[in-house]
């Protein structure tokens, strides 16, 4: 994969050489590019100069692209295609070419860019909005109403910056902008929440709430609510389960969730849409977003929560071996729930090794950590261990996010909690349950580590993540470049955005995340879309890709994680090699294991 970065990089700087052949008079009288003209007394202010003149250039390039609407002026159309010229601009501009006609005090700059490479910046919208459309339809088919939320609506979003996109049509025939909105009011109509649960404590009650998507309780839902008050932060609802903290006087009716769509935080990492975000009034309004609870849980969807939670023990079943004799851990787990309840931990220490304490008294102050009510427990046998699974808790940071995870607590054989983790998303298990060829052993040790790595960085275990990184690991991380790049880069233009893919060694990549681990209150993992193949042979060496969503107080992004690990022995994996980057490239692809030798 070295090699082939190396190979792009040629190509871009071949590019960029044969660029600055062009004369002026080529670029006015040959009609192959859009140019602007700048005089002024230093080389920036003339450089600006013809910058503006470019961006008028393209205006008038654009505006033939869009249908006036028959409501706007000529001036109201005139400044929306200004705005939608400035949300390309942002990546056109910066691979713009600059040819200095004369130097200060006289300066005179011409800038300008090629009409192919406009249309490809078009080309290249109109494909990202198709993905963000696909995406959507794969998360709205998966129940993962966030992420269908999500990717509809960005997608709707560069829409209304895309020349002609009133030609722009779906699969089935549907103008794009028509089938987006229907897609998105669909998933609006067809949600539901009910009260499954009330506790109350001191002067609050916590309502735990079912939802669900046409009688589906959802992966994953973004919501708030009114508690008489103001509306409350972002709440993640996570396998049917959401929470409301209200007062103890408030009465549980008349309570709304407004469904989150926008995602504007995760949008600025997109520079398109940022551009769009910025540049134009994006915020397209669906007043059907709110949906209003009710009181107590029917009887179809309580049998579909069943039916949900027959399906991930079956997928567990899959993987681990039940546990015959659970009286003495169900007993250990009860005191468990009453210490977490009445906040008082110690008073557990006995029965968890050292570091297993360690591990829980992190959990206890990661985000005000509450038990929720669950309709018991999982154990199973896995290597002379005993798994539970699962304890649901909420875990809310004020002023940012609410999340709600299951936990895991893994005995040793002196039944004592060695370890605990944040379980894996359903869907997760799901696909590493079904791959047939593969043994239990190998199942539950893969689970296992992908429980145990999300929750290393929640945790912060900068220790457990220094040991299972091999010292020799390669680490490459693709970050989207904002400003012209140095040529000594190694660079590739990953649906012609400027990608940068930095490779650390394992001590520069641990000094990042520690970096990274104190200036954030809370980190939280979230996994989709797994695909996990193993080495051919009798290596035990597993390439896992993923979809991961990132969430920090100070940061946030979604891009494809792929790891390769060792899992010869089962409590000591080795990651071998760690790649990130924010998309898959324009043929759909992301690192794997091909792209690294193996022998």
């Amino acid at each position: 994969m070295k090699h082939i970065i190396i190979s792009l990089f040629s190509i871009v700087f071949t590019c960029s050489l044969m660029a600055q052949n062009i004369t002026v008079e080529e670029v006015k009288t040959s009609g192959e590019y859009l140019w602007g003209e700048g005089i002024g007394s230093t080389i920036n202010k003339a450089d600006k100069e013809a910058l503006s003149a470019l961006v008028s250039q393209l205006s008038v390039s654009i505006q033939a692209g869009f249908e006036m609407q028959s409501e706007e002026t000529d001036d109201e159309f005139h400044e929306r295609v200004q705005s939608i010229v400035k949300t390309y601009s942002s990546a056109k501009l910066t691979n713009t070419q600059r040819i200095v006609i004369s130097d200060e005090p006289n300066a005179k700059v011409i800038r300008y860019i090629s009409k192919a490479s406009v249309a490809k910046q078009y080309e290249n919208r109109r494909r990202k909005i198709l993905q963000y459309v696909a995406d959507a339809e794969k998360a709205e088919e998966n129940v993962q109403v966030s992420d269908a939320l999500r990717f509809y609506y960005w997608g709707l979003s560069l829409l209304n910056s895309y020349p002609n996109s009133d030609t722009l049509t779906h699969g089935n025939g549907e103008l794009m902008r028509t089938y987006i909105s229907k897609r998105m009011n669909s998933i609006f109509n067809g949600l539901a929440a009910s009260i499954n649960n009330v506790t109350k404590e001191d002067n609050k009650q916590d309502v735990e709430l079912l939802i669900t998507l046409n009688g589906k309780p959802v992966q994953n839902y973004d919501y708030t609510y009114f508690d008489g008050r103001n509306y409350s932060n972002i709440v993640s609802a996570k396998d049917g389960r959401g929470i409301i903290e209200l007062s103890a006087i408030h009465e549980l009716k008349d309570i709304r969730l407004r469904s989150e769509y926008i995602f504007e935080n995760e949008a600025m990492l997109d520079d398109d849409l940022k551009q769009v975000f910025e540049q134009m009034e994006t915020e397209i309004p669906f007043h059907n977003n709110k949906v209003v609870v009710k009181n107590g849980v029917s009887s179809e969807a309580k049998a579909t929560l069943v039916q949900q939670q027959v399906m991930l023990k079956t997928n567990e079943q899959a993987v681990f071996d039940k546990m015959l004799d659970t009286i003495t851990y169900l007993e250990i787990l009860d005191k468990l729930e009453k210490a977490i309840k009445t906040k008082t931990y110690a008073s557990v220490e006995q029965y968890f090794t050292t570091e297993g304490y360690k591990m829980f008294s992190a959990l206890m102050v990661y985000g005000n950590a509450k038990l929720l009510s669950h309709n018991g427990y999982s154990l199973y046998n896995a290597d002379g261990s005993v798994i539970c699974r699962s304890m649901p808790m909420q875990f809310n940071f004020k002023g940012n996010k609410t999340f709600i995870e299951s936990i895991v607590y893994e005995f040793d054989e002196s039944k004592k909690i060695n370890t605990l983790s944040f379980q894996l998303e359903q869907e997760a298990i799901a696909d590493i349950a079904e791959k047939t060829r593969w043994s239990k052993e190998a199942k539950h040790v893969l689970i296992r580590f992908l429980e145990n790595y999300k929750t290393a960085y929640a945790l912060k275990r900068l220790d457990y993540l220094g040991q299972i990184f091999s010292d020799d690991a390669l680490i490459i991380v693709g970050s989207v470049v904002k400003k012209p790049t140095a040529l000594d880069k190694q660079v590739v233009f990953l649906n012609d955005k400027q990608v940068e893919y930095n490779r650390y060694t394992k001590a520069e990549y641990m000094q990042n995340l520690e970096r990274c681990f104190k200036r954030n209150e809370f980190i939280n993992l979230r996994f989709t879309e797994n695909d996990i193949k193993k080495v051919s042979g009798d290596k035990e060496v597993y390439g896992i890709q993923i979809k991961q969503d990132y969430f920090s107080s100070t940061y946030g992004d979604s891009g494809y994680l792929f790891l390769a690990v060792d899992l010869e022995i089962a409590d000591e994996p080795v990651i071998h090699v760690r790649t990130w980057q924010p998309e898959r490239d324009e043929n759909g692809k992301i690192f794997s294991l091909v792209d690294f030798n193996w022998e």
